[in-house]
């Protein structure tokens, strides 16, 4: 008797396909470099999106029989990684509306391409008004306002997750689409986001995000042995110094802190 895979953090809401991986030895433009690294950060979320909604329902809920009722450390750990992926989240789309956006908007020539930052950020609008109510349940959660139910917590993410997830999907086609226009300078551009994102990331919270969601085998492994694409040294760093701040949050994320995908816990242990 064989048993199934348990699932994973490639879904349920699918991953982005890159341009990169569909050149087919051919060189890469900058804007095909643009649009790859947009769709790696999306795909980041969307690991981190997918690996809440499968963890979530299999986190037993504690007693509440007793006069001291308190959260389990799994509980808090898994809630403090729901917080980190929040941060991420806004923290991305922060950097997209104040540097990269308004940037690409600057250099657009075409009239057709007009008013692109607009469109983006409309759909950013999209979705915050149900991640703001998953903030809200997840911290009234450890402020002991709310009981824990993973199911609640499922219903949260599911009122912004579809919005989400078209969001980060067309936005990767707009910036395929946008090569058409000659007078886009993607090195800039690239390189101003790339700058905006190291000077606002939290070092404990969100860069750790990223290097456990990252998935280096992606797509046969064609973007390199890490990401985001820091030196070794500093990528070191980051797993000896700021990793193990919130080390029992990232136990939660879809890979170890090498970029390896594996298990998720709980999964597979029946709902709670």
């Amino acid at each position: 008797m064989t048993t199934s895979p348990k699932p994973w953090a490639s879904g349920p809401y699918a991953l982005i396909a890159t341009p990169r991986s569909l050149l087919n030895g051919k060189p890469e433009s900058p804007a095909s470099r643009n649009a790859t690294e947009m769709a790696l950060i999306h795909n980041i979320i969307l690991r981190g999106l997918n690996s809440i909604l499968l963890i979530a329902p299999h986190i037993p809920s504690p007693s509440t029989s007793t006069a001291s009722y308190s959260l389990p450390q799994d509980v808090i750990n898994f809630l403090t990684y729901c917080q980190c992926f929040s941060t991420v989240l806004r923290s991305h789309h922060a950097a997209e509306e104040s540097v990269y956006f308004p940037l690409l908007e600057s250099m657009i020539s075409k009239s057709e391409f007009k008013g692109t930052a607009d469109k983006n950020h409309d759909e950013h609008e999209s979705f915050l008004k149900g991640l703001a109510a998953f903030d809200t349940c997840v911290n009234g959660i450890l402020e002991y306002k709310e009981e824990w139910r993973g199911g609640k917590l499922v219903e949260k993410v599911e009122g912004f997750a579809g919005d989400l997830h078209r969001h980060l999907v067309h936005e990767v086609e707009v910036l395929v689409s946008l090569e058409a226009d000659p007078t886009i300078d993607w090195i800039a551009l690239g390189r101003a986001m790339a700058d905006a994102s190291k000077k606002s990331a939290d070092r404990v919270k969100e860069v750790p995000f990223l290097i456990t969601n990252s998935d280096v085998t992606y797509e046969g492994g064609i973007h390199g042995a890490r990401f985001p694409p820091f030196p070794w040294f500093v990528h070191e760093i980051f797993r000896w110094i700021y990793v193990p701040k919130l080390k029992g949050a990232w136990m939660f994320s879809s890979c170890d802190d090498y970029g390896v995908p594996r298990e998720l816990p709980f999964v597979g242990q029946g709902e709670a």
